[in-house]
């Protein structure tokens, strides 16, 4: 099928989809765990309640898959100013399988892929997408005072980065997904600024702190 016509599909799959979509988002608040003290550092992170059941099943049936970035700092606190004394981020991608009629799951860190399982429902996907994980931190100095602080983005990835997402997934390349793709088409942008509205601005972007601890 022709990408106009798939982009078409899609746009109106979106439509139909936009008057479900503030139900679901009402089921559950997303939020970021982290779990942390000083001495069982460095933190365990997690993100939850993001993916719901409608839309993003229904989206990622349809062409959409998600990526969730995240990104954990380690601060220190200063006598004027507080300091940023390391960062880790990572990704987690959800795509549907069309052949094999499944949601599949991974981890990216740097240029390591890590499957998280392929799944029939998409209930257990988004249980996989949650799974906490363990960042890489610089620990501060004995007795120094600080904090994490993580923040998390949602994206929706357009049409155009479905077969990089796929190689990616395979370990073949490093995906354009990651901030460093061609520009689309005006109509795809349309649909993926239109997924965007449906899947709503409040759980697009995400940031939590951990309280201060002595090291």
């Amino acid at each position: 099928m022709p990408q106009r016509r798939v982009v078409r599909y899609l746009l109106l799959t979106l439509l139909l989809l936009a008057g479900g979509s503030v139900v679901a988002q009402a089921q559950a608040r997303p939020e970021i765990d982290i779990r942390v003290t000083a001495q069982s550092y460095p933190p365990l992170v997690a993100v939850r309640n993001v993916l719901e059941e409608q839309p993003f099943g229904e989206l990622l049936r349809n062409g959409f898959p998600a990526r969730l970035h995240i990104r954990a700092e380690v601060w220190t606190v200063g006598r004027y100013f507080d300091d940023v004394r390391g960062r880790a981020e990572w990704d987690v991608i959800v795509q549907y399988n069309v052949i094999e009629k499944s949601y599949e799951v991974a981890r990216l860190v740097g240029e390591r892929v890590t499957p998280l399982g392929s799944y029939l429902r998409f209930a257990d996907a988004r249980a996989a997408s949650e799974l906490a994980y363990l960042p890489t931190l610089p620990t501060p100095r004995r007795g120094q005072k600080g904090y994490i602080l993580v923040q998390a983005e949602l994206q929706t990835l357009d049409v155009s980065d479905l077969d990089e997402v796929e190689r990616w997934l395979r370990g073949e390349a490093t995906p354009a997904v990651r901030g460093k793709r061609s520009p689309a088409s005006a109509l795809t942008r349309g649909v993926r600024t239109l997924a965007s509205r449906i899947l709503g601005g409040e759980v697009r972007q995400l940031e939590a702190r951990s309280p201060t601890m002595t090291f």
